[in-house]
């Protein structure tokens, strides 16, 4: 593939309010692309497209949307067809999970982590590829996790899109070769952007051994992204660990999962 270089690149970042996706907003900020922010809050992301825009000097738009339903994902599409910018890069960031023995998880919010972390990215992705594809340049990063590698007791519906989501890139990576286009999928593991929080995980050794900061998960993806990789799994540790599962049986994976889980407090 040819040299990539974000300057005055178009970049659409969904869930770009906090954590990854705020991260990902900064640091190609800094490289000189120009942004699209989306995410459901329109306070947050008015904010960072300000701050940026002054620090960068780069052009910044909002466009607030809510991925977890179909409505949403069609009003993102639409709205950023009407900025009428020639968009370039899609970094697919919006997801959220929860814990807790499936039967008693909530059937709603299931449902709205099934649309926003796997439905939404198909379609966000299917909505923004032919014209990639007409300009032979661009691509997308899909962000997945360390838990699509293998089956997720107790977070298990979150496991499995995130499953659903490297699979998806890792495909689509095969089927752009030669187009000029990019499919990279991310696979970080726990990162302290409140998402833990948010899923109701608690801190603990493990957790504190494997985790990185986000700056640097961002900055080894978008590092991977311009070498023209199709998979990156930042830090030593979660690298050494999504390899091992591969040469063991799925059952033996599964029930170490579970009690690695049950240890963790998510049951």
């Amino acid at each position: 593939m040819s040299k990539l270089s974000f300057s005055h690149s178009w970049v659409l970042i969904t869930g770009a309010s906090s954590g990854l996706g705020a991260e990902f907003a900064k640091q190609l900020g800094h490289r000189g692309a120009n942004l699209i922010l989306s995410a459901r809050s329109v306070d947050k992301l008015g904010r960072l497209a300000s701050d940026l825009a002054k620090v960068n000097g780069i052009e910044t738009r909002v466009v607030v949307a809510d991925l977890a339903t179909p409505e949403g994902v069609d009003q993102l599409t639409a709205d950023v067809d009407r900025l009428g910018v020639p968009l370039l890069h899609v970094i697919n960031n919006a997801g959220f999970g929860s814990t807790g023995a499936f039967v008693t998880s909530n059937a709603e919010t299931e449902r709205r982590m099934l649309r926003l972390n796997a439905e939404a990215i198909v379609a966000v992705t299917r909505h923004f590829l032919p014209r990639l594809i007409a300009r032979a340049e661009g691509g997308f990063i899909q962000v997945a996790s360390t838990a699509g590698f293998q089956p997720t007791p107790f977070m298990a519906t979150y496991g499995a899109t995130k499953a659903f989501v490297l699979s998806f890139t890792l495909a689509l990576a095969e089927e752009l070769r030669g187009t000029g286009v990019r499919a990279l999928g991310l696979c970080p593991g726990p990162v302290p952007t409140g998402f833990q929080q948010a899923a109701g995980i608690p801190a603990s050794g493990l957790l504190k051994l494997s985790r990185l900061e986000a700056p640097e998960v961002v900055d080894t993806a978008l590092g991977a992204y311009e070498d023209g990789r199709t998979l990156v799994v930042p830090g030593a540790l979660n690298s050494v660990q999504t390899t091992a599962v591969k040469f063991l049986p799925r059952a033996l994976v599964s029930r170490a999962a579970r009690l690695a889980m049950r240890g963790l407090g998510r049951s």
